[in-house]
């Protein structure tokens, strides 16, 4: 039996947790936490209303922190709120940083000692930001980090070369945001011409904003990565996902390939990069230091 708290119940929040009861059996328990008290009472209801035909038997209540004390998993999705006339994630910077100053230290006072695991922008610092505050220890701090853009990169691989999504390999690494990049050594498809790759590259970063734009938000891909993570968290998979965790060499928190399990990270950076993937790394460690520092 799992516990699971969320922080943040807008367009993301409510989606995870929706994904959650759909794809996770064994979920004894999600507690939902939110400014807006009614609206959420109204989305309990909504969701208690789903049980029965998802063959679920979770206990789904509108919460307060000091709920966290026993769950397994604290999902923090709570940030400023979208708007499709923002042109970078790091927009948001300081309006997050003043949302987690105020809540992650209401977590760790109810005696929270599970994984935090973080969707908010800028993803990166917001990671980063939640280790600092709460002083738990890097291996139980995960970001969802380029899971997501990864997905973007094999629908866009898959749409474009007419290839199940599932036949393919790749990953996007590094900040979630600007400095992400395709080390085109992970991807299955060969001699890709240059033009191609750019354009590409260019498709999968600028995603979130295309969505945005057309749907004013985004919540279906992220919630379905933040679901990912979770079931390699409660199963104890020991699986590979490309998440944003603690790498020593940078002393930040960064997307790459790392083993994930009951546990949290057990194993980060395990792919052997090129030079000039490293590289790229490296710059995208360098531009998400920066932001850490402006804070």
């Amino acid at each position: 039996m799992s516990k699971i708290v969320i922080v943040g119940c807008g367009n993301v929040g409510i989606t995870y947790c929706y994904t959650v009861l759909n794809q996770i059996l064994g979920i004894n328990e999600i507690v939902l936490i939110d400014i807006n008290k009614e609206k959420l009472q109204g989305q309990v209801l909504d969701l208690c209303h789903s049980l029965f035909n998802l063959n679920s038997n979770a206990k789904i209540i509108a919460g307060d922190y000091k709920d966290c004390i026993d769950a397994d998993i604290v999902c923090i999705t709570a940030g400023p709120k979208q708007s499709t006339t923002k042109k970078s994630r790091m927009e948001d910077l300081y309006e997050a940083n003043s949302i987690f100053k105020d809540i992650i230290p209401k977590i760790k006072n109810s005696g929270f000692s599970g994984i935090y695991l973080i969707a908010s922008n800028p993803l990166d610092i917001m990671t980063y930001v939640t280790w600092k505050y709460s002083g738990q220890t890097t291996s139980k701090i995960i970001g969802s980090g380029t899971l997501l853009d990864t997905a973007r990169l094999k629908y866009v691989l898959s749409k474009k070369y007419s290839k199940p999504i599932s036949e393919l390999t790749g990953y996007v690494l590094g900040e979630h945001g600007d400095s992400q990049f395709i080390p085109w050594s992970t991807v299955n498809i060969p001699k890709l011409p240059e033009s191609e790759i750019t354009e590409i590259e260019n498709v999968v970063k600028k995603a979130g904003f295309t969505v945005g734009k057309l749907q004013g938000f985004t919540c279906y891909g992220v919630a379905s990565a933040l679901t990912r993570i979770t079931r390699a968290i409660l199963f104890d998979e020991n699986c590979t996902l490309p998440v944003c965790s603690y790498i020593d060499e940078y002393g930040i928190f960064i997307s790459t390939p790392s083993i994930i399990g009951k546990s949290g990270i057990i194993k980060s950076n395990i792919l052997n990069l090129d030079k000039e993937e490293k590289l790229k790394l490296e710059k995208s460690a360098i531009a998400i230091k920066t932001a850490i520092g402006s804070l």
